[in-house]
């Protein structure tokens, strides 16, 4: 996802050019600016390299509320598996167990993924602690 918003970035003398428009109007020409402000051009840039995308964060906002959701559904699937078993103590023990670990995969699949990708951590976090979590709750059952 953060390849396709972002399939081809910038030289760094279009940025500056972008940049010397955007901070010095229309006519405004990069060698012909005084080194503090071709240095405030660089600055800027730089500054900007680390600013997260707007629109990304807004939906990453929006997902936590999925997230909730999903622990609504995996606490009430848990229960009902508690409450229908024959043998309730071993059904909450394994729920336990696999809510627990998917619980565990999630902070190290979000962890792990966060370290890897860099500028699409975002994007990148939400995906591996999906997949640590996924992955750590049907290992624990089918181990169970």
């Amino acid at each position: 996802m953060a390849q396709r918003i972002k399939a081809q970035g910038y030289t760094l003398n279009q940025l500056i050019a972008r940049q010397t428009v955007r901070a010095h109007g229309e006519r405004a020409v990069f060698s012909r600016l005084s080194t503090t402000r071709q240095n405030a051009i660089y600055a800027e840039i730089v500054s900007s390299a680390g600013r997260s995308n707007a629109a990304v964060t807004r939906a990453m906002a929006r997902m936590r509320y999925a997230g909730r959701g999903l622990i609504v559904v995996a606490v009430a699937l848990s229960v009902y598996n508690v409450a229908t078993a024959t043998n309730k103590g071993t059904a909450f023990k394994k729920e336990l167990a696999a809510n627990g670990a998917g619980i565990a995969g999630g902070v190290a699949g979000g962890a792990v993924a966060g370290l890897a990708c860099g500028p699409g951590a975002p994007v990148c976090v939400t995906v591996g602690a999906f997949v640590g979590g996924v992955l750590a709750a049907f290992g624990s059952t089918y181990l169970w």
